[in-house]
């Protein structure tokens, strides 16, 4: 998860889009599914993006959307969970390839 967190997030293009502030992964697998990227002024905003096609570049995060995708997604509650309800929003936001909804929680919480 550390390999996620905190980091600088881009889109596609190069444009910073905020920082990773959580990482929402497979609760059977702990494999990463979406990362919440605080954005806005002052971090007001959370954005969730998928991880698949993210990468890393030095520090940063490239996310594999552009800047008005990322903004325009549905806004989810992802406190602790992201419900099957809103992640299917987002699947569906992001042209997702899957063939299951995965019940996910985050890595931040199960630190705890």
């Amino acid at each position: 998860m550390n390999r996620w967190l905190d980091r600088r997030a881009l889109d596609n293009r190069g444009t910073l889009l905020g920082v990773v502030v959580d990482v929402y992964a497979d609760v059977v697998s702990r494999r990463p599914e979406w990362l919440a990227i605080s954005t806005g002024f002052f971090g007001t905003r959370v954005a969730v993006v998928p991880v698949r096609a993210a990468s890393l570049l030095g520090d940063d995060v490239v996310i594999a959307h552009d800047r008005e995708t990322i903004t325009s997604a549905p806004m989810v509650d992802v406190l602790v969970a992201v419900d099957p309800r809103q992640q299917q929003l987002l699947l569906d936001h992001y042209a997702c390839p899957t063939t299951a909804k995965t019940d996910l929680l985050s890595l931040k919480e199960v630190q705890k």
